[in-house]
């Protein structure tokens, strides 16, 4: 038997001609056998329903594939064994790490089992979020800079190096906290809404005009904030169908906070002394 000598290649997208290797199997119970170890077609037929369910189409060539992968995976899994890999260094550690993020994973599933996005919870919060661009504050979108400091005296030393005809960009590389937007000059890349701003930073960004820098500084939870207004532009609100998966992502990371405050309510935790 040839294997393609290809590594875990992913089996939900590998479809490839090699030797013939699922073609030429029986429909028994053990679909091949690495060094003496039986791998089973119930094992890749369970593949292959995982790799329907992406898009995949059940083929010759896609068992050929899948059941390729599988002996690649045995061969590998076995040398892993024989050379004790999993028990070098903090590979124990990592090993119970990863166990511990699919069975995570699967606990979070069940919870949205039980607690479902349906299509008219994600029509009512793209209506909601429509509503609120009609008009007001939120009916403009902004790109801003920022240079984030830790208090109200450096904050105002920043506006009096600006007002004396230092650099905007160069002060937010050299002293905002914000390392992400520092490293762009204060640059917030993305266009913002008032409403997507920590408070009470918004309405700050609404009362100023194009390429002004805010006179006071903006306290936050995350600072003081000195803010120049870049440019602005009338917000176009995008399709239901362009926004629906970005709703239904935000209605999901929603749910899995849900899932967390449901169980800790019921857990007992004792800090250690």
């Amino acid at each position: 038997m040839k294997i393609q000598q290809s590594i875990l290649i992913s089996v939900l997208t590998l479809c490839i001609s090699s030797p013939a290797i699922a073609q030429t199997q029986p429909p028994s119970t053990v679909a091949a056998t690495v060094n003496g170890v039986k791998v089973f077609n119930k094992d890749l037929d369970l593949m292959v329903k995982a790799a329907e369910a992406s898009g995949a189409k059940d083929s010759p060539d896609l068992r050929n594939a899948i059941l390729n992968d599988l002996v690649i995976r045995e061969a590998i899994l076995q040398d892993v064994k024989k050379n004790s890999l999993e028990k070098r260094g903090d590979n124990e550690a990592r090993i119970k790490i990863a166990n511990q993020n699919i069975l995570i994973d699967l606990w979070f599933a069940e919870f949205m089992k039980a607690h479902p996005i349906t299509d008219a919870e994600i029509r009512a919060e793209y209506d909601r979020q429509a509503a609120i661009t009609k008009d007001g504050k939120n009916s403009n979108e902004y790109k801003i800079s920022q240079i984030v400091v830790a208090t109200e005296a450096d904050a105002n030393d920043v506006i009096t190096k600006l007002n004396g005809g230092s650099n905007f960009n160069q002060l937010a590389k050299e002293k905002s906290l914000d390392k992400q937007s520092a490293a762009n000059g204060g640059e917030i890349t993305n266009w913002i809404l008032p409403d997507q701003l920590v408070p009470p930073l918004g309405d700050t960004v609404v009362g100023l005009t194009k390429g002004k820098v805010s006179v006071k500084a903006v306290r936050t939870n995350l600072g003081w904030h000195v803010v120049r207004l870049d440019d602005m532009r009338k917000f176009k609100l995008p399709t239901f169908e362009e926004s629906k998966n970005i709703i239904s992502q935000s209605f999901l990371n929603r749910r899995k906070q849900e899932a967390i405050s449901e169980l800790m309510k019921k857990a007992t935790v004792v800090p250690a002394k």
